[in-house]
């Protein structure tokens, strides 16, 4: 309240000191026009006194008009059409209302006061009041203005979430497009002290938690999300609302995401997943980042899997002397290859078909255009496979990696950023267990031979090829049934970009033998995430799709961890991201147990390699059921399950 107060006070003084600077200039001007009661008016004397009656009544009447039209509650950094238009017409009326008082107050000045003196100097006064107030920067809009207020206002009452800078931006378009069907009827925004105010003639109504009523009082028709840094939970709350009240939903993206720096209607969408999780967008150090990247040699592996080409799609934009992208599938990099064709043609780019087991070819391009920065993405990421295939995932995964290491060191590479995974801390499958391998292939090494040595750890993409959320949209599109292992089955996940972004930022600030952990947010349910993507998609669970539960696969954990028991962090100086204290790790043993390793794979001995994986990973503990054997612990189950609507949390 006293804020309030405090704001009111200092929009009426501005207020105060414009009309008064508005009425000297006025009086200036009358003396010039000769106009008679202005010749007779000196500032001492009876006629001072009728001065101080002539100030006193303008500043009282314009005040008081100003009040009523309430535009002290404008949020003038907002300022369009609608407060030119307030603003005029209060100035308009004020002006009116005050010939008829300095008339009585000039008579008792001049014996004779002309009228036409009194309106002359009240349209001067006037004048000047609309140049201070409004200024010429408000005339062209006046127009468009008004050819807009000739268009039939259209009847889906729109109600936007979020009254800053997007939501405005989200005003201003519906506006500008009346053909599509909006009517804002008002703005609700959990900033207090926005709340009784308008924007552009719409009044901000209350705070997210009066949507309940506010939606049922003035009987919108669709909520349109226009808050850039929500969180999941907060998104999840108005979609609940809004199911319940038989109104439809509508988000915008976030500014970072609007390249054009410019809404446009057609940019308004409906709901996706990425915008429930439980997490707000990271912000990175982009000088830093460019630093580090422009004008740099860079390699890419993995370049066409999922973070692989985000991650050339990222570097592209820091303008690297030459970006090398080594991938073994053709079809995934020749995709990434014409895309970074078309988005930035002038980008000196080689792309390679190659595979990182193949160590002369890895030496051989290294050696051949000299990479300062390499960007190790590809491995196996599959964890059922790779219980099937072990030998696969210590080939790529592990010997792949080491290749690469050895390489970076024999060339003197700069940096070397490994991509690896929560799977890593305490694994329960192969593909985690190699991972960890690798993290300490990585920590043996720290900086050496001119080369720093980092891993960046991170859980899921939600949109990651192979991944949970590409294969419910598949099933829902099938007509279901949506297939989950496990009821109570949680994980961490990030947006790709998002975490290519962090990876970009760890891969800066790294000083050589770093294991960054990745601030992933609160996990998430895959049963949640299953129900919201039905709901989504316009069905209702059970009802249109059912959810079944088929039993953790072969690898698969209940839940994920980014630190083991031992391990414990150390922060950086970005918010998002952590150092692992992590044990030394003895180079000389590592290289034999993976050299023990190799021999294993190339003999295809499976078990072999389970033991030694176990020898060099304390904290692994082999999950290798497989899906038509039956599990032996309490918490897991195989019988297939037809989920309760009842037992599913909603959005």
């Amino acid at each position: 309240m006293l804020k309030v107060r405090t704001k009111l006070i200092s929009s009426m003084s501005i207020d105060l000191l414009l009309i008064n600077t508005a009425l000297f200039l006025t009086l200036c001007t009358s003396k010039f026009l000769n106009l008679s009661f202005a010749q007779q008016i000196e500032i001492s004397g009876e006629s001072g006194r009728n001065l101080l009656a002539i100030i006193a009544a303008v500043t009282v009447i314009r005040i008081t008009i100003s009040l009523a039209f309430q535009c002290h509650k404008q949020i003038w950094h907002f300022a369009s059409v609608y407060e030119f238009t307030l603003l005029t017409t209060a100035i308009g009326l004020s002006t009116v209302l005050l010939i008829p008082t300095l008339l009585i107050i000039t008579n008792s000045i001049a014996k004779q006061t002309s009228i036409s003196d009194i309106v002359t100097f009240q349209l001067i006064d006037g004048f000047y009041n609309f140049i201070l107030t409004n200024g010429l920067r408000f005339s062209p809009r006046l127009s468009e203005e008004w050819k807009k207020n000739r268009v039939a206002v259209p009847r889906k009452h729109v109600l936007i979430i979020g009254a800053g800078d997007l939501g405005v931006n989200v005003l201003r378009n519906i506006r500008k497009n009346p053909d599509k069907g909006y009517f804002p009827i008002g703005f609700i925004d959990d900033n207090r002290e926005k709340v009784g105010k308008r924007i552009h003639g719409l009044d901000i109504l209350g705070t997210t938690r009066d949507l309940t009523y506010i939606v049922r009082r003035r009987q919108v028709d669709t909520v349109i999300i226009a808050m850039p840094n929500a969180a999941g939970t907060k998104i999840r709350e108005i979609i609940h609302i809004c199911e319940q009240k038989g109104c439809t939903f509508k988000i915008m993206p976030s500014i970072d995401e609007i390249l054009s720096g410019n809404v446009n209607i057609s940019q308004i969408r409906n709901v996706q997943v990425e915008d429930l999780l439980n997490r707000q967008t990271a912000q990175i150090d982009l000088a830093e980042v460019s630093e580090s990247l422009t004008g740099k040699r860079v390699m890419v592996t993995g370049a066409g899997g999922s973070i692989g080409s985000e991650l050339c799609r990222q570097i592209s934009q820091f303008k690297p002397e030459q970006l090398i992208l080594y991938a073994r599938g053709e079809n995934s990099l020749y995709h990434i290859e014409h895309e970074l064709a078309e988005i930035h043609s002038d980008l000196n780019r080689t792309t390679i078909i190659g595979d990182i087991r193949d160590r002369l070819k890895v030496f051989r391009i290294i050696d051949r255009y000299q990479p300062q920065i390499i960007f190790h993405a590809a491995a196996h990421k599959h964890v059922t496979f790779m219980e099937l295939n072990p030998d696969e995932a210590v080939k790529n995964n592990i010997l792949g990696t080491k290749n690469l290491v050895d390489a970076a060191v024999h060339h003197r590479v700069e940096s070397f950023i490994l991509v690896s995974s929560d799977k890593a801390v305490n694994p329960s499958s192969v593909m985690g267990a190699s991972k960890r391998v690798t993290e300490k292939l990585i920590e043996s090494k720290a900086y050496h031979n001119g080369t720093k040595f980092v891993a960046v750890r991170f859980g899921n993409v939600i949109d990651s090829r192979g991944s949970v959320l590409p294969k419910f949209k598949r099933q829902i599109e099938k007509g279901g049934p949506v297939t989950v292992t496990h009821r109570d089955v949680i994980r961490y996940f990030m947006t790709i970009p998002e975490s290519v972004q962090l990876l970009l930022q760890a891969g800066a600030m790294g000083n050589g033998g770093e294991i960054f952990i990745l601030d992933m947010g609160d996990p998430i349910k895959i049963l949640d995430l299953a129900c919201d993507l039905i709901r989504l998609s316009g069905l209702e669970v059970e009802r249109d799709i059912p959810i079944e539960f088929t039993g953790l696969e072969p690898g698969e954990k209940l839940y994920e961890e980014l630190l083991t028991a031992e391990e414990g962090v150390t922060a950086t100086k970005h918010q998002r991201i952590f150092v692992a204290h992590l044990e030394a790790i003895e180079e000389k043993r590592l290289l034999n147990q993976i050299q023990m390793l190799e021999d294993l794979a190339n003999h295809l001995k499976a078990d072999e390699i389970i033991r030694e994986l176990q020898k060099i990973v304390p904290t692994y503990v082999p999950n290798r059921f497989f899906v038509n054997e039956p599990i032996n612990t309490s918490d897991q189950k195989t019988k297939t399950e037809v989920i309760n609507l009842s037992s599913a949390r909603q959005i």
